[in-house]
């Protein structure tokens, strides 16, 4: 549990944005394997943040995670 609380209280590495409604209602608690963001201009950084959240807190990542977050970050250029 006290990992749980220091993740939720994380201001070094946070893991909210701001997100319109609909945009957040549509996500809910899903991963990239089952949501990805609407603007595909977006899937880079997503994917990123992502990424990082996961190492930085050693959390398992799915197979399916891995193969979306895969193709999210194919978009990334340079």
């Amino acid at each position: 549990m006290d990992q749980r609380k220091a993740f939720g209280n994380d201001l070094k590495d946070p893991q909210l944005l701001v997100a319109s409604e609909s945009s957040n209602s549509s996500k809910s608690d899903s991963g990239p394997a089952d949501w990805k963001p609407t603007n595909h201009a977006f899937w880079c950084t997503y994917a990123k943040d992502y990424t990082h959240i996961k190492s930085v807190w050693k959390l398992t990542t799915t197979d399916k995670e891995k193969a979306a977050l895969s193709s999210m970050l194919d978009t990334c250029t340079g």
